[in-house]
């Protein structure tokens, strides 16, 4: 290579060289003429008798080579190009560098043509889970009966139905238009059994084969309800004994040694307490030996007890009940005429109170009859000549009331009849003879 060729590949190789690195060739090149001006004066002192052509360049072949690599160890190293994953080199000279768009770079291969085995979810699908995975809803993909429809009301009517039900059955019972007024017992009765009451199972007015029916000639409610209404209508809540809520009721029926099996005779529960009524105090039923009237009242017993009010005619529904005795208590007003449908009635003992008005007719309807004791009231009026239709009454004390007129000679058709008490009295007159005959025939 000759001497000005090199120097010109000197030159072009120092143009090359970046800016940046400037100051580090400048360093270098400063080392370098140190070095330069060292071997100069070396090489003029070993070889004074060059030639005077060389003596102006004094460049060797050895310059030249140290010149060329001084120079391209001055140059940065140059930077490896980035290749993608390493591919074969072509057997022929290296290919260009392709000119390739940068957007190829950064985005990723395109996907293949064969289609993914699990299909990506649809873009505008908010929740493919719930789109493609759909939560089964028997309720609404297989419509069925609403639960709620199906027969869960008590007695199998809605309330509103339940109640229009008992109201319709207690009308056969007491005059309906007593319910609207809501000061009546029959009304109070009413809204009781209807709202309140918490026996279970719960009582309805299509009930069957359960408590009282009289061989299913009556609905079980009705004699509750009777007998919630006797309770309003002798002041309950008043009673100074098993009135509603009065947990030291002890009120038991008087025993009249009975052949029949009784259920309630020892029982002492509060008045509308959640049993069945059979098992209130003063209360007692017919027992399972008598399947007809099982749980049917048979006796009411109450002995100064704190009664009050009036007599209510619903009473007449209990055709079972043998003994009425509500004694010593403040119960005023007649004794209503229905009284005399209790065919079954044995004693009839309502002394002592303040009852008033005429004995009804009806009373001498009581075939069944044995004692009658009304004595210590307020009751006007005289002895029907029907009371020889009383052919069981044993026991006839009706004194101390307000009795008038005479005594009536049918009187002595009572051939068992053992005692009477009719003084204190407005009767008038003599004793009939047919009731002194009596005297000879009474063991």
């Amino acid at each position: 290579m000759g001497f000005k060729s090199a120097i010109l590949l000197a030159g072009c190789f120092s143009a090359a060289a970046t800016i940046a690195a400037a100051d580090k060739q400048r360093t270098t090149q400063t080392r370098f003429l140190r070095k330069r001006q060292k071997g100069r004066a070396s090489r003029r002192i070993s070889k004074p008798q060059r030639k005077s052509s060389l003596q102006e360049f004094d460049i060797t072949a050895e310059d030249v080579g140290f010149w060329t690599r001084s120079l391209q160890s001055s140059f940065p190293p140059p930077t490896p190009k980035r290749t993608p994953n390493p591919t074969p080199p072509a057997p022929s000279t290296p290919a260009p560098v392709p000119f390739t768009p940068a957007p190829i770079l950064t985005t990723p291969a395109p996907v293949p043509a064969t289609p993914s085995p699990t299909p990506a979810p649809i873009p505008d699908t908010p929740f493919p889970s719930v789109g493609l995975v759909p939560t089964p809803s028997p309720t609404t993909l297989n419509p069925t009966e609403d639960p709620t429809v199906s027969p869960t009301f008590t007695c199998n009517l809605s309330p509103e139905d339940r109640a229009s039900e008992i109201r319709e059955l207690m009308s056969t019972v007491s005059d309906p238009a007593l319910f609207d007024d809501q000061t009546t017992p029959q009304s109070r009765a009413l809204d009781w059994i209807t709202n309140v009451d918490a026996i279970e199972p719960i009582m309805c007015p299509n009930q069957e084969n359960f408590g009282c029916s009289r061989n299913g000639q009556i609905n079980p409610m009705v004699q509750r309800y009777v007998l919630a209404t006797f309770y309003f209508a002798t002041e309950g809540d008043d009673w100074s004994n098993c009135n509603a809520g009065n947990n030291e009721c002890d009120r038991v029926v008087t025993p009249f040694g009975v052949a029949n099996e009784r259920v309630g005779d020892k029982s002492s529960n509060p008045w509308l307490d959640p049993v069945n009524e059979c098992e209130w105090g003063g209360v007692a039923c017919w027992g399972p030996d008598t399947p007809n009237l099982n749980l049917c009242i048979d006796q009411l017993d109450f002995e100064a007890d704190g009664l009050s009010g009036e007599l209510v005619p619903e009473l007449r529904i209990l055709s079972s009940l043998r003994f009425l005795i509500l004694e010593q208590g403040a119960i005023s007003g007649p004794i209503p005429p229905e009284y005399g449908e209790l065919d079954r009635l044995l004693i009839l003992d309502m002394d002592f109170n303040q009852i008033s008005g005429s004995l009804p007719d009806e009373i001498y309807n009581l075939s069944s009859l044995q004692q009658l004791d009304l004595n210590d009231n307020q009751i006007t009026g005289s002895i029907s000549s029907r009371i020889g239709d009383l052919s069981l009454l044993t026991f006839f004390q009706i004194d101390h009331n307000e009795l008038s007129e005479t005594i009536p000679s049918e009187m002595g058709e009572l051939s068992n009849l053992r005692i009477a008490f009719l003084s204190d009295n407005d009767i008038v007159g003599s004793m009939p003879e047919e009731v002194c005959a009596l005297r000879n025939t009474t063991n």
